[in-house]
């Protein structure tokens, strides 16, 4: 019995010592701000207290924004029937080499390929697992595998926030060869600089900061979220929702956040937009504000002024309680009858706005 007792002690002390130099050395979990970016934050409106703050604060209900971690894990370990897709997503394989790059080509969940017809832009590309260890986190198998070697150039990559279903430092690194420049939320370039990322390539923006590259204008927009790559670190790092505005096309990407006055805000100043990208997926009566439900998803499109849109965040992995396909059933029972135009497509496919997929695959 003693035996049994040291060497379940041992054990322990092991695992606690390697967790903490995996999550001490590992830069998978980003690096921290230097002094230029302190600087920022320091100055920055939405940096109280040492932390970042929503504009629309999430109350204070002690279960809002706290998943029940353990109850969330054996649903993923033991999902119940329908959770997860019965059998391989039917994908699709763009050929961006035998055909000149489409408008819109969705990679799953919140990776968006963008061409407005000068430029070609990609949205939170995540490509391998959201999570740092291989538990948790992969992605639903499809029957045709995507990779960043069949991506053409990308002059932009922008990124919403940190969280790893948004951000993958695998892709980051094998993407920069083949980007021209990284626009990400203020804090995150950090985390770039950690993964080999020339500093030259890189813009950090606070909301309502813009950038322009040639012809094209990005604007970091307001979301109610929040953010951390450590465990025990939040919102040290800053997170929103991104405009583009090209002369061909105009565009919103909403990242992640819960409803809030924010959509009809930009809206105002920065719709009508040609087409949005709307998170709808991985919400839950345990994190209410920091996540729309579809009906929800669905209004706010509405309050950005978009003629068209696609729901995004979902069909990729298992971050919820929800059914796989809920979310996408559910916004697009919510939209009928309402003036917006709604896309559906398959994991893979390339659209434009002239020809939306609407097939219910899932």
């Amino acid at each position: 019995m003693k035996k049994l007792l040291v060497w379940s002690l041992a054990i322990v002390i092991l695992l606690f010592v390697s967790g903490f130099l995996f999550v001490t050395l590992s830069p998978v979990f980003g690096g921290k701000p230097d002094e230029q970016t302190r600087a920022r934050m320091l100055a920055s409106d939405n940096f109280k207290d040492d932390i970042f703050v929503n504009r629309h604060p999430v109350s204070d209900n002690p279960d809002s924004a706290k998943p029940p971690m353990g109850k969330w894990l054996n649903s993923v370990i033991f999902p119940p029937a329908g959770k997860h897709p019965t059998g391989l997503l039917p994908a699709k394989l763009p050929d961006f080499v035998a055909q000149q790059t489409p408008p819109f080509t969705w990679f799953g969940h919140s990776t968006i390929l963008i061409n407005t017809g000068s430029m070609t832009v990609l949205t939170d590309p995540v490509f391998y697992r959201a999570s740092p260890v291989w538990l948790i986190g992969t992605p639903y198998p499809a029957d045709k595998k995507l990779t960043i070697d069949g991506l053409p150039y990308i002059d932009a990559v922008l990124i919403s926030h940190d969280h790893y279903d948004h951000l993958d430092a695998k892709a980051i690194a094998e993407l920069d060869s083949k980007t021209g420049h990284f626009y990400v939320p203020l804090a995150v370039r950090a985390h770039l600089l950690k993964w080999g990322i020339d500093d030259s390539k890189i813009t950090e923006l606070d909301w309502f900061g813009d950038a322009m590259l040639n012809d094209t204008r990005f604007i970091f927009t307001p979301s109610k979220h929040f953010s951390g790559r450590k465990p025990g670190q939040r919102n040290d790092t800053l997170w929103g929702s991104w405009v583009v505005q090209a002369p061909e096309v105009s565009v919103y990407f909403s990242g992640d956040g819960g409803y809030s006055p924010d959509f009809a805000e930009i809206g105002k100043r920065f719709g009508p937009f040609d087409m949005a990208f709307m998170e709808d997926g991985a919400y839950s009566p345990y994190w209410p504000e920091i996540h729309m439900l579809p009906e929800e998803s669905v209004q706010a499109s509405l309050d950005v002024k978009a003629k068209n849109v696609m729901p995004i965040h979902w069909g990729k992995f298992d971050l919820a309680f929800h059914d796989w396909n809920e979310p996408v059933i559910r916004f697009t029972r919510a939209a009928e009858g309402k003036n917006l135009n709604v896309a559906t497509p398959h994991i893979g496919e390339t659209f434009t706005l002239e020809s939306l997929p609407q097939q219910k695959w899932w």
